[in-house]
């Protein structure tokens, strides 16, 4: 589909940093908080949406809609 945007979803694994990134930005080598290089990218469509949570243990919940 013309005009579409891709984003990824950034997610430091060390601090739980996250942050909505455009597909041909400049990306991130390391976690801008924290330092660590431990990222991971997590491609989203147009239309699609994420809830994240954060459990007490500190693991990350991702929803996807």
């Amino acid at each position: 589909m013309a005009g579409e945007e891709h984003r990824d979803l950034v997610i430091c694994n060390r601090c739980l940093w996250a942050a909505s990134l455009l597909k041909g930005s400049s990306g991130f080598s390391i976690c801008p908080l924290c330092g660590s290089e431990k990222l991971e990218t997590i491609p989203v469509n147009d239309y699609e949406s994420h809830k994240m949570s954060i459990t007490k243990k500190g693991s990350i919940n991702i929803q996807f809609g």
